[in-house]
């Protein structure tokens, strides 16, 4: 009963007057729709756009093989530094072994030596108190 017939005319109105305010809040609010798939487009622009997009693939290319080199140096100079301690450690421990065996050397002379003077000293000390002894002993007599 109460039902409101539109008539084609006034709904088409109606679909322009949506799309003038869509267009002016579209511009209002800085949203560029996706341009129409035409023929319309500058040819001397989309050519420009395509040198550009192969020279950003060409600098990712340049990237990427940098990259690559970077590692590969890396790898190298930690391989180098590893060796270098390596052979740094090696060095280190003969030179250890080497001031061992002449502190060895040494420790063992200076031994030798104390037993030299503790048999001297104990052989004059034997002397002393066998000289001692027998002067008390003849003492005892006289």
């Amino acid at each position: 009963m109460g039902d409101a017939i539109m008539q084609d005319d006034q709904l088409e109105a109606i679909a322009d007057q949506v799309k003038q305010k869509m267009i002016l809040w579209m511009e209002e609010k800085h949203i560029y729709p996706f341009p129409a798939r035409n023929n319309d487009i500058n040819p001397q622009l989309l050519e420009r756009m395509v040198r550009v997009e192969e020279g950003i693939k060409h600098q990712n290319e340049n990237l990427e093989r940098m990259i690559q080199q970077t590692d590969r140096r890396f790898t190298d100079l930690t391989e180098s530094m590893d060796n270098r301690f390596t052979e740094m450690n090696m060095s280190m421990n003969h030179r250890f072994a080497e001031v061992n065996e002449t502190m060895d050397r040494r420790f063992s002379e200076v031994d030798r030596r104390f037993n030299r003077l503790y048999t001297f000293l104990s052989g004059i000390f034997l002397t002393i108190l066998a000289g001692m002894i027998t002067l008390i002993i003849q003492g005892f007599q006289g």
